[in-house]
């Protein structure tokens, strides 16, 4: 049930690979894109995501990584940070929420999570 783990030659664990991972449209219908061990994205408000992982963590202490854009055909005007909301951590799900430069909750056009952990 825990992640796979890679092992030196002497036994000792030296790294693991995601347990999830999603990359979804957040603007208009929430749609993924592709993703592993997740079973929907919830659109909790503007700028605001819910992730329901398919297989529960044992526990809420995993970490989890975003990244998002804002606008996806100018390299310039997609300026945002997309942040964890750590009050919709369970061991089944984790939320996210993105921003525009000036910090205005903005949904985004491509939004991507990972999580690592048991």
């Amino acid at each position: 049930s825990a992640a796979p783990v890679f092992q030196n030659t002497s036994g000792t664990e030296i790294g693991q690979l995601a347990k999830s991972w999603v990359n979804f449209t957040g603007t208009g219908t929430v749609t993924i894109n592709d993703s592993f061990n997740v079973s929907s994205v919830t659109d909790s408000g503007t700028g605001k995501y819910t992730v329901n992982m398919s297989v529960a963590m044992a526990n809420i202490n995993f970490s989890a990584v975003t990244d998002g854009r804002f606008d996806v055909t100018n390299d310039g005007g997609g300026s945002t940070v997309i942040s964890l909301r750590r009050n919709a951590f369970t061991t089944s799900t984790y939320g996210m929420r993105g921003a525009n430069a000036s910090g205005t909750l903005t949904d985004m056009a491509n939004v991507t999570g990972v999580v690592f952990g048991d």
